[in-house]
């Protein structure tokens, strides 16, 4: 009962904490310009909170499988609410270099450690399907986030933004505090299929395979942050639509991750976890350079809905083989890592690149980008990606 109570604690938790985020995300660039800041520098700062998730991950990941999670998790909440109410204090750029420095650095206290736990707490057979149940929850979250942040902004100013955002990080933290009221360390519990082998070392990873999937995911994730970056900026300036159509698209890229990411998991689990991983490739490197020549608004809504099916497919997928690579007592770091230099790393290259090709030669070639890396992304896939079935003959 201790297990169910705190994987749902968990699943709530990601679930607020992600929501409180994408109250923002849509809208950071919008805010961004507003105050006069160019679209390059806007990917360098959104890619310097990425930086922060990179350092922050693989090591709270660490203390939560040493320490236990309670203590990530309560950083990744109260203190990172707290952090987003600093935005209003400042429109000077350094001080907010500095601010997406830390905002990254403090919500990576949250990924490692509770995508740790369930990879460590999932069936053997159907740890895909687990990754999807987590994926849905927090493109669930994305969805509610994003539809009201546009709303927010044309009727009550940017600023509603932080503070509502700041207000949903800390109910996350109280759910923290109601799951875990004491800290322990990581109890390893598996829900059905078989226990853990206690002989299981850090020894054991497959350390090629795993930076085989690091580079794939990155490549992956180089879509995302050029969705991150520049989605908001071809909708408003490109189109011409207004912040709440921008909400609106983001939206529509949570429903397809929301509503597909289940069954995309639960058939990973079946056919393959390699085969879905393709499919995502694919998917979102068609999407993007869908976005890049997009005529209207109601073609850029295909290209993003079809960019929610890519990483639907994708991730659930890829979670589960690298729960696959790691020994149970190292979820949380692997996981951590896994998010540092695979997914983060691929997200500050789309948006960091993306803002100077934008700028050099057009919001085109930027969203392009996105699709030679998929490209490649696939390709490699292709050719070094083993399922673990596979990887035992």
């Amino acid at each position: 009962m201790a297990v169910s109570r705190q994987m749902i604690a968990i699943m709530s938790v990601m679930g607020l904490s992600i929501l409180a985020m994408s109250i923002l995300n849509p809208m950071m660039p919008l805010y961004l310009t507003s105050i006069e800041v160019t679209p390059e520098i806007v990917g360098l700062m959104l890619s310097v909170a990425m930086v922060g998730m990179v350092v922050g991950e693989g090591f709270w990941g660490w203390v939560a499988d040493r320490r236990g999670i309670k203590l990530p998790l309560k950083v990744g909440t109260f203190v990172t609410g707290l952090a987003v109410c600093c935005f209003v204090l400042t429109q000077n750029v350094s001080l907010i270099f500095t601010i997406f420095f830390f905002w990254g650095l403090l919500q990576s206290a949250l990924f490692g450690p509770c995508r740790g736990y369930i990879g460590a707490n999932a069936p053997v057979l159907r740890k895909a399907t687990f990754m999807a149940i987590i994926t849905m929850i927090m493109a669930a979250s994305r969805s509610i986030g994003a539809l009201p942040s546009g709303f927010l902004v044309d009727n009550l100013g940017f600023h509603a933004l932080f503070f509502v955002s700041c207000g949903i990080s800390l109910l996350a933290g109280i759910v923290v505090l109601a799951g875990w009221r004491q800290a322990q360390p990581p109890q390893i519990q598996i829900i059905g299929d078989k226990a853990p082998n206690p002989s299981d070392s850090v020894d054991r990873v497959n350390r090629s395979s795993f930076a085989v999937q690091c580079v794939v995911t990155a490549l992956q994730s180089w879509t995302r942050g050029t969705m991150l970056g520049f989605l908001p900026l071809l909708a408003t300036q490109v189109l011409g639509v207004s912040a709440t159509k921008v909400g609106v698209l983001f939206t529509i890229y949570g429903i397809a991750v929301m509503s597909l990411s289940i069954p995309m998991g639960m058939l990973a689990d079946r056919i393959g976890k390699k085969t879905l991983m393709t499919l995502g490739l694919v998917t979102s490197g068609a999407a993007m350079a869908g976005m890049a020549f997009s005529p209207s608004y109601a073609w850029l809504m295909a290209c993003v809905l079809g960019s929610g099916m890519g990483v639907a497919a994708f991730s659930p997928a890829a979670l589960g083989m690298i729960s696959d690579l790691v020994p149970a007592r190292r979820q949380s770091t692997a996981m951590g890592i896994y998010g540092a230099f695979g997914e983060n790393i691929g997200i500050i290259a789309g948006a960091s690149v993306g803002g100077f090709v934008w700028i050099a030669f057009g919001h085109q070639y930027a969203f392009l980008m996105g699709t030679a890396a998929t490209a490649l992304g696939t390709i490699i896939c292709l050719a070094l990606v083993k399922d673990k079935a596979t990887a035992e003959l």
